[in-house]
């Protein structure tokens, strides 16, 4: 027998015998009162643990009128607006230790009721011991759910194209305005990219691989797109992707040319073995292995070789040009300005050789310009 059946039967005891129908001893009114608290405490034990809108709490979103609750202390008075057929938009006020509604409180909007899958989206603050857990509450929030619309749409669209430009409807760019941008990237950036993917890239003999990547950006929800959206997440993700692929042409190939423009820059960095980004790239991922605060760096600049500590953080990132002595411990700093001069810089190209603990983490390999 469940706990909701054994306390039906205690209630009907209770009032029995409160009747004086079929027992010796009546009821008190001290009886009574205790069979009702331990029916209002059953009463929030269920709309409590009710998962979802399951429970009491669901056959009340199935039904109509108003509902009342106490949950930690709050007493709820929840109200719903019948906005279409598939959706109810919920209102609640909600009083401390109060036992009914109060005149002159405010009703607050609660969150949207979905008559089709039983479930509360943009549950707000006021409801939030009400309807599922918390993490259920978050992930049907709106800006979640607009994140999960932007994943989806990328991922369908980037799926749709295939990496592969042939799946496009057109095969030249057609806007002016495009075609300068592109002039630009070819002048300003193309460069930038192919080094910072040469940097990355742990596999030389790979090469640059180009991967389209959709960057649609959804709009803030509409009353009408959110609703429309929780009504059919697939159509509407379906469509939203149909609409960017339409409507973004142009875009996409210029994405697909830029990264021909890349991949040309790439291709000639590395085949050119006097770039000193290939010394850069060997002192950075030398460096990058350590947890070394000070390493010491030999150079050799001008026809003269000097040894000094220095802090690894400049040799771990990107030089476009050359190092800065700043790094340099002090007195080995006044030392150096000594023999190159106060404004004197050193190229990756200069390193002869890092160590740390009498380990050799970088080396110039022989014949290295």
């Amino acid at each position: 027998m469940n706990e909701n059946r054994q306390l039906y039967n205690e209630m009907c005891r209770v009032l029995t015998n409160y009747e004086g129908n079929g027992s010796e001893e009546k009821a008190s009114a001290a009886d009574l009162y205790d069979m009702l608290v331990k029916i209002q405490n059953r009463w929030e034990y269920l709309v409590t643990s009710s998962t979802g809108t399951r429970g009491i709490l669901a056959d009340w979103l199935a039904g109509a009128g108003p509902f009342m609750c106490k949950v930690k202390g709050y007493h709820y008075t929840l109200m719903r607006v019948r906005k279409n057929a598939d959706f109810d938009y919920l209102y609640t006020q909600r009083q401390y230790n109060n036992t009914d509604i109060e005149r002159g409180s405010k009703f607050e909007y609660a969150g949207i009721y979905c008559k089709r899958n039983g479930l509360v989206y943009d549950c707000q603050y006021a409801a939030r011991d009400l309807f599922d857990t918390p993490e259920a509450q978050n992930a049907r929030g709106v800006e979640v759910l607009l994140k999960c619309l932007k994943a989806a749409v990328r991922s369908s669209v980037e799926s749709t194209i295939g990496n592969d430009r042939d799946n496009l409807r057109i095969t030249e760019l057609s806007s002016e305005q495009m075609l300068k941008n592109l002039e630009h990237y070819q002048e300003y950036t193309a460069n930038k990219q192919a080094r910072l993917a040469y940097l990355d890239n742990t596999n030389n003999e790979a090469g640059y691989q180009f991967i389209f990547r959709c960057d649609y950006r959804p709009e803030q929800w509409t009353e009408d797109s959110l609703l429309a959206y929780i009504l059919d997440p697939e159509g509407y993700v379906c469509d939203e992707a149909n609409k960017f692929i339409n409507s973004h042409q142009e875009d996409m190939l210029s994405d697909f040319l830029e990264g021909d423009m890349v991949a040309a820059e790439y291709k000639e960095l590395v085949e050119n073995p006097l770039n000193p980004i290939h010394h850069v790239k060997r002192i950075m991922r030398a460096i990058l292995a350590t947890s070394a605060k000070t390493v010491t760096v030999t150079i050799h600049k001008d026809g003269k070789e000097f040894t000094f500590k220095t802090d690894p953080r400049e040799l771990r990132s990107d030089c476009t040009s050359h190092y800065s002595d700043w790094n340099i411990v002090a007195a080995d700093r006044h030392e150096f300005e000594k023999l190159f001069g106060r404004s004197a810089h050193y190229k990756p190209e200069d390193i002869v050789r890092i160590e740390y603990a009498r380990s050799i983490l970088y080396e110039k390999e022989v014949g290295g310009v």
